[in-house]
């Protein structure tokens, strides 16, 4: 009986997952096509990429932190962790959102042969693996707080909790990456 409840569950969140994820691009597809009409420029422009750095470094170490939890078996301490890698990401997204409301897009002002063989690439992965990682996130937090700790070995959670893991720290990491380019190189 409990494995019956766990595949409804699952199926429930996978459709769930598929609208939020779905909602969540659309979304993002109209702010970054969105024309945005000349106006003065907010101050909170100069202070978002550096606020969203530090959010995307407490992300990585919050994720590693839910990694090394589940490794030793201490279900709570992941749990703790993964909750506030879920709370910082809302974070980032509402100060990206916000970013990309009040300005736009940044533009790479560096080296052009900087641009084309790390920036660019660095870019590329970055914004694939953010592409990748939301449906992954999303199930298995969706996942992860209504299915019984008991059964959760019996749905696909802890393996693509392991995808959505490397596929997110990545992102993380390389979203750094690519704020340390746009300001320093």
């Amino acid at each position: 009986m409990g494995q019956v409840r766990s595949r409804v569950g699952v199926r429930r969140q996978a459709a769930v997952t598929a609208l939020l994820t779905a909602l969540s691009y659309s979304l993002l597809a109209y702010l970054l096509t969105y024309h945005r009409p000349d106006h003065a420029e907010s101050p909170l422009l100069g202070v978002l990429p550096h606020a969203i750095a530090l959010v995307n470094a407490a992300g990585v170490v919050s994720l590693q932190l839910g990694y090394r939890a589940i490794r030793r078996g201490d279900v709570r301490g992941h749990r703790n962790f993964m909750g506030l890698s879920f709370a910082l990401i809302a974070a980032f997204l509402t100060m990206y959102v916000t970013r990309l409301v009040l300005g736009g897009t940044e533009v790479y002002r560096g080296p052009q042969v900087i641009r084309d063989f790390v920036y660019l690439p660095v870019l590329a992965v970055h914004l694939g693996l953010s592409i990748v990682s939301v449906p992954m996130v999303l199930f298995n937090v969706l996942t992860g707080l209504t299915i019984p700790y008991g059964s959760i070995g019996d749905t696909p959670h802890p393996r693509v909790g392991k995808a959505a893991y490397v596929c997110w720290s990545l992102s993380l990491a390389l979203g750094i990456v690519v704020y340390v380019l746009l300001r320093w190189t």
